[in-house]
């Protein structure tokens, strides 16, 4: 577990993948079958990822900051269509954008090496 805590990584994964979590439930509560079954893989995705590792949490947060990224400007010219098969509203665009940025800040610019044993910063 404290592993777990020492990568932005792992941290982000397991968070947003629990909060996803709850976003494909409220989805499911909504009558919205498509958008929980993607946010339900994704929850699933960041949070294997996370309890893996942090090469696995980094992969996992860039591949869903990515899907979310592209889904979020589809979505820009779905909302309010008859094309519009997945369900998206404005509250929906809003959350994809916002954690496709988190998920690709974490996922493209944190530390991608490991913690040492003792957490200390390296010697000049």
């Amino acid at each position: 577990m404290r592993a777990l805590l020492h990568s932005p990584n792992r941290i982000v994964a397991l968070a947003l993948g629990i909060a996803f979590a709850g976003y494909g439930l409220f989805s499911v509560l909504a009558d919205r079958p498509l958008l929980a079954a993607l946010f339900t893989v994704a929850a699933t995705t960041l949070v294997v990822g996370s309890l893996l590792g942090i090469a696995p949490a980094r992969g996992a947060n860039i591949v869903i900051g990515t899907a979310w990224l592209v889904l979020g400007y589809a979505g820009l010219f779905l909302v309010g269509t008859d094309f519009n098969v997945v369900g998206l509203t404005a509250l929906d665009e809003v959350a994809l954008f916002a954690s496709a940025t988190v998920h690709l800040a974490v996922g493209l610019g944190a530390r991608r090496d490991t913690a040492t044993a003792s957490d200390a910063p390296p010697t000049l």
